[in-house]
């Protein structure tokens, strides 16, 4: 009878703790102006801090252009940073629910299945079992901002191994996140990572690069929305602004030097002569812009216990064509496809599958399962996510 009592009110042992990082575009960044001029009539020269993105009717015309000026980056001297006037930060930071949705209006749903399965294991506790550590994706590394990101991320991982009774924590990262936390745990000891690093749980890691950017370079920016609704060409420009997105472009040796990525008449563009596409399309900083961030991230193997999950069997941008000199770079390419999730391409999903760390390689194929987004709301992705955490399977 005693070891009934004892039962009853002995504590409920929790799941490993997680924290959460997210991919591109889903961290919920806030702005406070303090602009000399305005960019139109309309838009605001001071403001307190408000939601720079997302909030979707701020990309639609003609708001999209007072966003995009207050989110575009300014580069001078080799450093990107906020344009005059312009103070940026990160909400949700430590936080459980700041990366349940994309965009402040919840229509676009992110962590929340997962983050939902988390708490609703025994002892599970809001703010203490997940954190999330969310990221101004504008920035990458080797900026200034970026590091002070790992000293926050690593700070974080320490306060959660100690707040959760010294269990080793659970990274868990979507898409660029991925690229994140790869080149993070390589400006950590091994000794570090031992003691605070229980496993990582990459999910459509865009390890190599993603041949779309690109496209998101030449021609389209990184909202897909129709011009009537919101203007392509205004995104495209905002898109040559940003670190991050040089960040993300293809990576040799991912990518042979040679091969090709995009087609005109007159050219054939690859790695080897993308200093020239960039002064082609008009982009004259280009060339620098790329040289800061070429060599800045790291894919060897990470030295953690690692879990890959990816999708596969989806037409996925390998190259573009134009077929008409005039197009260039205005109007839209034909897409060449090729393996992949959608957004990222095989081979740079496939990184993780070569390191020595990893411990299970899981493929979704097909777009219901495996799209570049869905991976992270595939039920299957949520429930290994569960049995990795929880404390009944230490052997997982």
């Amino acid at each position: 009878m005693i070891w009934v009592v004892l039962l009853l009110i002995a504590p409920v042992e929790s799941v490993r703790p997680v924290i959460l990082v997210p991919g591109a575009l889903a961290s919920k960044i806030e702005a406070k102006l303090n602009k000399s001029e305005r960019s139109h009539f309309y838009c605001s020269k001071t403001s307190d801090w408000y939601t720079l993105w997302l909030k979707l009717e701020s990309l639609l015309s003609p708001a999209v252009n007072c966003w995009a000026d207050n989110f575009k980056m300014e580069f001078k001297e080799g450093v990107f940073s906020n344009t005059p006037g312009v103070e940026t930060r990160v909400a949700g930071f430590g936080e459980s629910r700041s990366l349940d949705y994309v965009d402040d209006g919840h229509h676009i749903v992110y962590y929340k299945d997962l983050v939902d399965s988390i708490l609703s294991q025994p002892g599970a506790e809001e703010g203490v079992t997940v954190r999330a550590a969310p990221y101004d994706f504008r920035y990458s590394p080797p900026s200034k901002e970026s590091q002070l990101y790992f000293d926050r991320l690593k700070k974080l991982v320490e306060d959660t191994y100690k707040t959760n009774g010294n269990k080793k924590v659970v990274l868990v990262s979507h898409s660029l996140g991925g690229l994140t936390i790869s080149t993070f745990l390589h400006t950590v000891s091994q000794q570090w990572k031992d003691t605070y690093v229980h496993a990582w749980v990459s999910a459509a890691g865009v390890f190599g690069g993603a041949v779309k950017e690109i496209k998101v370079m030449v021609s389209h920016g990184i909202v897909n929305l129709p011009d009537f609704i919101s203007n392509r060409l205004l995104h495209r420009d905002l898109a040559r602004k940003i670190m991050g997105n040089y960040f993300m472009l293809p990576r040799y040796p991912i990518w042979g030097k040679d091969e090709l990525l995009l087609q005109t008449p007159k050219s054939n563009y690859s790695l080897s002569n993308l200093d020239q596409l960039f002064l082609d399309m008009g982009v004259t900083d280009g060339p620098d812009k790329w040289a800061t961030v070429r060599d800045a991230s790291y894919t060897g193997d990470p030295g953690v216990k690692t879990y890959c999950f990816n999708g596969k069997d989806i037409p996925t941008s390998a190259s573009f064509r134009y077929k008409n000199q005039a197009d260039f770079p205005d109007q839209v390419p034909e897409t060449i496809f090729g393996d992949g999730d959608g957004t990222v391409p095989a081979r740079s999903l496939h990184m993780c599958h070569k390191w020595n760390s990893t411990v299970k390689v899981t493929e979704y194929s097909g777009p219901d399962t495996g799209e570049h987004d869905k991976v992270i709301q595939n039920q299957d992705f949520i429930k290994n996510v569960i049995q990795i955490i929880s404390e009944d399977n230490m052997n997982i």
